[in-house]
């Protein structure tokens, strides 16, 4: 995330939770920001194109992109009616078991190619474009009928992203598909517990393989270390915690596993690539 970078935030304290629109507002055209929420882009024309997190994507009509909290992008459109677009705080899927333990899978695939061939993506599509065409007076309680379109269209992004995991996995398929559900049970394990000392080892024995396979297939499905993705879910947690004037960065530092405030501070600006002190400061003060 870069400093200069533009913060864009939606308060979601109040009424809806999953806001829609279907027009990028021009100030946001080709500029680079971020936000504390998830965002999902359908495109409906051809020639977008979406930089994220420093790679560019040419759009075509009903590719997916999906930008997660702190996700650095900018948008490139055709015209302003371009997209499709869902946004919701990321708490709304994270707090589902399943789909809390495979996150760091969907974040490794945040784009989807449109395929008519391919049953589930085609599904995804409808459901968005659901979601977002949906008028108030079609269900009487409209938000909640969205939400279980939103978890419907994250249960097949999640088997989307573990077929491709089984896919390229090396052996047989079933060993494959075992060593996903290992790890997806490995990382919400770390979500859950990110506040204690809990180390590789205890990771390793939890699901029952030795230390050095658990550390070798840990690399290979989240692209990070053990310490790495521990220390980016307790930053995650702390951005949470942002939010409420009662609480003081050191104090947010210990709830979220720091030993101290200097690692906390160190640890923030690596990941995040602004002060935590900047970084709360930025999302006060927005409107």
């Amino acid at each position: 995330m870069l400093l200069d970078s533009h913060f864009e935030d939606l308060d979601f304290s109040t009424g809806r939770v999953i806001n829609t629109s279907m027009m990028i507002a021009e100030g946001y055209r080709g500029l680079a920001h971020w936000h504390p929420f998830t965002e999902i882009l359908l495109s409906l024309k051809e020639g977008n194109e979406v930089e994220l997190n420093f790679r560019k994507y040419e759009m075509h009509p009903n590719d997916i992109i999906i930008s997660y909290p702190g996700d650095l992008h900018s948008v490139n459109y055709v015209s302003p009616d371009s997209f499709m677009i869902v946004q919701f705080p990321m708490e709304l899927i994270t707090v589902v078991h399943d789909l809390n333990g495979i996150k760091p899978f969907l974040s490794k695939a945040s784009f989807c190619r449109y395929d008519i061939n391919d049953t589930n993506i085609e599904k995804m599509v409808l459901l968005i474009k659901e979601i977002v065409n949906k008028k108030p007076s079609d269900v009487i309680f409209e938000e909640a009928y969205n939400y279980s379109l939103l978890l419907r269209f994250f249960s097949l992004y999640g088997e989307k992203c573990l077929k491709e995991l089984k896919d390229g996995s090396e052996g047989d398929d079933d060993a494959g598909y075992r060593s996903s559900k290992l790890m997806a049970e490995a990382c919400l394990y770390i979500s859950q517990n990110c506040r204690s000392e809990i180390t590789l080892n205890d990771i390793a024995k939890k699901i029952g393989v030795s230390k050095s396979y658990f550390s070798h297939l840990f690399k290979n499905y989240t692209n990070m270390t053990f310490v790495d993705y521990l220390t980016k879910e307790r930053i995650r947690l702390a951005e949470s915690m942002f939010t409420d004037p009662a609480k003081k960065l050191i104090d947010i530092a210990f709830e979220c596993g720091f030993s101290s405030i200097s690692s906390f501070n160190r640890s923030f600006k690596k990941i995040k690539g602004i002060a935590p002190r900047e970084f709360r400061k930025a999302m006060r003060s927005q409107p």
